[in-house]
């Protein structure tokens, strides 16, 4: 198997920059996040408590972490300087390779195409070959819940192709008593 490609530390699209976290971002994460609560709450199960940035230091630390050992990536996504969010590669299985991407934005900058244009950085990093600064994938996915039409919009507005509709498959993140389904949608070279 070809060495693990390394991911970059930081990536920039036309109007944003990303780079990936360390724990001294717990500070200015936390209140994003917590701001976000409302919005975040029925789709992500690790924000459905308000957090410290404290915890969010040691957050940011085990990211930092993954990134290192080739596991994870997280970037933070900054406009001008400010943070408004985050995004990355998750799920990585080297042996095929492919992972999948998510992402999530403060509500006040929605409907600006951000998440889509962070996506789409993403995606190419994903599917370029090694040779030319990529990670060489032969797959990379953004999987979804069912009902989340925003998410599944940004999916196809890149070209991915849905694949499935896994049935009660996760536990809806507010409800735990029920379960959700979840759309996968994937690319490919």
């Amino acid at each position: 198997m070809p060495e693990r490609p390394a991911f970059p530390e930081t990536l920039s699209t036309a109007r944003l920059s990303l780079r990936v976290p360390t724990a001294a971002d717990g500070p200015l994460m936390a209140p994003l996040i917590n701001a976000n609560l409302p919005h975040l709450r029925p789709w992500m199960p690790w924000a459905q408590v308000p957090l410290t940035a404290e915890q969010q230091s040691e957050h940011m630390a085990q990211a930092h972490d993954r990134f290192l050992r080739g596991e994870d990536v997280m970037y933070l996504i900054f406009k001008e300087e400010r943070l408004i969010g985050s995004s990355g590669i998750h799920r990585i299985d080297w042996k095929v390779p492919m992972g999948d991407i998510g992402y999530w934005i403060d509500h006040t900058q929605q409907g600006h195409g951000y998440v889509s244009e962070v996506a789409a950085a993403l995606t190419e990093l994903a599917l370029k070959p090694v040779a030319a600064g990529g990670l060489g994938f032969a797959r990379i996915e953004i999987r979804c819940d069912a009902r989340n039409d925003k998410s599944a919009a940004v999916a196809r507005r890149l070209g991915y192709t849905q694949e499935a509709r896994l049935k009660h498959n996760a536990r809806d993140p507010q409800h735990p008593e029920h379960l959700r389904d979840t759309l996968v949608f994937a690319r490919w070279p």
